[in-house]
């Protein structure tokens, strides 16, 4: 049985949804193998950036390099990300916790949906003692992934999505499918 996931990722003018803004998403619709968590199709993808209405912070600018010029009159289409994320079983973004707030701006019944962490969710440590943290760019340096561009959405989607297709060591799975297991059960159980 083949399952829906979307990994995504947000740029924002700051830390914390409650007073910062997202300024900038992509979503990579995917169809998985369940039980292996084997990648087999790219169904649908989005990348839009969002002018904030207020300035970017230099600091915020300086991580990402999104400017107040590229985000000029720009907006994210809500309606193609709702329809994006509703239809995937599983939301991954590699630190949910910091993504959610910040979609849920442009869709707030996000938070309701089933979500997985491939920075926690993920025992990095335990699995592979060479890696030196969690952290998105160090983890893809360590294992010598494709890299997409840091800290902007759509390269941050593919370094997620390539480190989430490394095997998990003593399993017949994927990374991917180790956050699968772990956060849909099977059916009938």
């Amino acid at each position: 049985m083949n399952v829906r996931i979307a990994i995504l990722d947000t740029e924002t003018t700051g830390l914390y949804p409650t007073r910062d803004r997202i300024i900038e998403i992509a979503v990579m619709l995917l169809e998985v193998e369940r039980t292996s968590g084997r990648v087999l199709n790219v169904l649908d993808s989005y990348q839009g950036l969002q002018d904030p209405g207020c300035p970017i912070p230099w600091a915020a600018m300086a991580v990402h390099g999104i400017t107040d010029a590229m985000v000029k009159g720009q907006r994210i289409d809500g309606p193609r990300l709702r329809h994006l994320l509703s239809a995937a079983d599983l939301l991954v973004a590699h630190n949910s916790g910091f993504d959610k707030g910040f979609v849920a701006q442009i869709v707030p019944d996000v938070t309701g949906m089933p979500w997985a962490c491939s920075c926690r969710g993920i025992p990095w440590r335990s699995l592979f003692p060479q890696a030196p943290n969690a952290r998105l760019q160090d983890l893809a340096e360590v294992f010598r992934i494709p890299k997409g561009t840091a800290h902007r959405a759509m390269g941050d989607v593919e370094t997620t999505l390539n480190l989430l297709r490394l095997s998990h060591p003593g399993k017949d799975t994927t990374l991917l499918g180790h956050l699968i297991a772990s956060k849909l059960p099977a059916r009938g159980a």
